[in-house]
């Protein structure tokens, strides 16, 4: 919750404390805690209270992937390396695609390898044909549910 602060204007008190209170809540004036005339709020810097826990159960950090850590997280991964692994697959790709001057690659996957290379011509036309094939099948068969 936002802390706000508070100086209370009466002769003799002149007090300065701050408040926890909602965003919705009234935060221009506040009752002094001393004299208990109201007192003004004052503009200071941008300050934020975040909840207090106990040992077991610590309160709100204010770190995103600390206080609502993922699955990944818990276990031991980490989002950056598995980012700057899909970043290194994506350069070996560009590099291939440049060097075979086509964006069509074929992918070799190994037990502890994944490998890429440009698609020859011949392999793109395959491909075409195998999928203007299934694409076939697929029509067909949503032709035949629709006869009956």
């Amino acid at each position: 919750m936002p802390k706000y602060v508070f100086e209370c204007q009466t002769d003799g008190c002149n007090l300065k404390f701050e408040r926890s209170m909602k965003m919705s809540d009234d935060h221009r004036s506040h009752v002094c805690p001393s004299c208990k005339e109201v007192a003004p709020g004052v503009i200071e810097g941008f300050a934020f209270d975040f909840k207090s826990g106990s040992a077991a159960t610590p309160g709100n950090t204010g770190v995103h992937k600390d206080d609502y850590p993922t699955a990944d997280h818990a276990v031991g991964k980490d989002a950056d390396k598995r980012w700057s692994y899909y970043q290194a697959r994506e350069q070996v790709k560009t590099a291939a695609r440049t060097q075979g001057d086509t964006p069509a690659l074929i992918r070799r996957t190994g037990t502890d390898y994944v490998e890429y290379e440009p698609m020859t011509d011949v392999g793109r036309d395959a491909r075409r044909k195998l999928t203007k094939k299934a694409l076939g099948r697929v029509q067909a068969a949503k032709e035949s549910r629709g006869t009956r």
